[in-house]
């Protein structure tokens, strides 16, 4: 069954019935419901082929995901891929996912092979790295690129799509130094990851404003519990900024160990509101990214309905790790 007897059948336009499947947001959802469940019940679903032929998309997207710095367990990518899959199901669209670990050339040849091969209208470059041994494969499939969680200056082409690095550790170090902090810690650092790269970046910049000289960075990875506790002895800070939530609870496990008691000794802020955040005793106070208005803006830049890159502001979550009244936060 085509798509013009199906029309027939149902007592719409070929139009409206395109619409249902592909761009339910044109319709009314009744209308929609109605195809749906008609095209359920005689099997119909419209051919992807002859909709490619006709439109010049495949209602694809593919995303390369990133397997170098945590692997394929990676708690926070999975967060992103989650917002992503309520964009595709609400937007009709199928999603390519392509691991590569550019620390294995056998992932880096499959991954270039693929991007020139698939079909995808679009790909979405999550966690882009400078110097990426991609960017030439990406370039020549000739398809847009969105960068998610960074960009690429050597790529200007491509819309970018992250988070503002210094708004939250401008907001982080001003209140520690509103609740008394006088010294400050920055632990933790992927550098090749971008987004660790600039926030160890805004610290750097910003700390001297709120703190004068009364900063320490310690941009190490892994940490583990024996290094943490070594620096929070020696280093004589009352207060500690994460690089992500993981930097921040190994410097709670850290306080936990050498009996500091946190907040009254120290305090700690990080970065994603993960579920141990909120879990830990006391609980983080950490920042939280807007996933979801990142993964839309991701597939609206995608599908052309969006032209310009958006940067994002992540908003402060109050957790016991901070000497501060909810009321003021």
């Amino acid at each position: 069954m085509n798509i013009v007897e199906f029309a027939k059948i149902a007592d719409l336009s070929t139009a409206t019935i395109s619409r249902a499947f592909h761009e339910p947001h044109k319709i009314r959802p009744a209308t929609r419901q109605r195809v749906l469940d008609l095209a359920d019940r005689l099997g119909y679903y419209p051919n992807a082929s002859g909709r490619a032929l006709v439109t010049g998309r495949h209602d694809v997207l593919g995303l390369i995901w990133p397997l170098e710095v945590e692997g394929a367990g990676a708690l926070f990518a999975q967060r992103i891929l989650a917002s992503l899959t309520q964009q595709l199901v609400s937007n009709d669209l199928d999603l390519l996912i392509c691991p590569v670990d550019r620390r294995n050339p056998i992932t880096i040849e499959h991954t270039r092979r693929t991007v020139l091969r698939s079909r995808c209208d679009a790909w979405i470059l999550l966690y882009p790295r400078h110097d990426d041994l991609l960017v030439h494969s990406l370039r020549m499939g000739r398809k847009p690129v969105i960068c998610l969680m960074g960009e690429l200056e050597e790529c200007p082409e491509w819309k970018c799509v992250t988070l503002d690095q210094s708004s939250w550790i401008d907001e982080a170090l001003g209140r520690l130094r509103k609740q008394g902090a006088r010294r400050v810690l920055f632990l933790g650092c992927r550098r090749e990851e971008p987004d660790h790269a600039e926030r160890l970046a805004a610290f750097t910049q910003l700390a001297p404003k709120h703190f004068g000289k009364e900063f320490v960075i310690h941009p190490s990875w892994p940490l583990n519990d024996a290094e943490v506790r070594v620096l929070l002895s020696s280093e004589n800070v009352d207060a500690v900024i994460g690089v992500d939530d993981t930097a921040a609870l190994a410097a709670t496990r850290a306080c936990q160990q050498l009996g500091i008691e946190i907040p009254e000794k120290i305090q700690i802020i990080g970065i994603d509101d993960s579920v141990d955040a909120s879990r830990a005793i006391p609980s983080l106070a950490t920042f939280r990214q807007p996933l979801d208005e990142m993964a839309a803006c991701a597939v609206d830049l995608a599908l052309s309905r969006r032209v310009r890159s958006r940067k994002f502001v992540a908003s402060f979550v109050f957790g016991g790790s901070l000497r501060e009244c909810r009321t003021s936060s």
